[in-house]
């Protein structure tokens, strides 16, 4: 089976793709917001009153979050559907594990719900590019 799956149709009318790029935007975003401002990000994610000497995982979350958005844009430019279904799928545990985390320190409800929503999110993106792999190899 080949790395890149041929298409008929452009790839680009497919959600599933469109979903992965804005969601590499996004991690590309928290990128930033994070490097920039980890107190202002750590209380965003869910941990508030962090002090700054206790947000050094605000940085290695800043360097996790700019890996996935180059992974995902390099499955993007290189057509690898599969691999991006895959991708999507697997990054479902970094959301959940989040939720989990900010619940337990007792974190704000809505937060929790946030990371739950990306999960599903990235749930139904999963689903999409799995509807593209299915619909090129037909």
């Amino acid at each position: 089976m080949p790395d890149a799956i041929p298409f008929r149709t452009s790839p680009w009318r497919s959600a599933g793709v469109w979903m992965s790029l804005l969601i590499a935007a996004m991690m590309v975003l928290n990128t930033v917001r994070a490097a920039s401002d980890p107190v202002a990000f750590a209380s965003y994610f869910g941990f508030p009153g962090a002090a700054d000497a206790s947000t050094a995982f605000v940085l290695v979350y800043a360097s996790r979050a700019l890996f996935l958005a180059v992974i995902t844009a390099i499955l993007i430019t290189t057509r690898q559907w599969r691999a991006l279904m895959w991708f999507a799928l697997a990054a479902i545990v970094m959301p959940v594990s989040d939720a989990l985390q900010v619940a337990l320190t007792h974190g704000s409800p809505a937060i929790v719900a946030r990371h739950i929503a990306i999960a599903v999110y990235l749930g139904i993106t999963a689903f999409l590019l799995h509807r593209l792999v299915v619909k090129s190899e037909a």
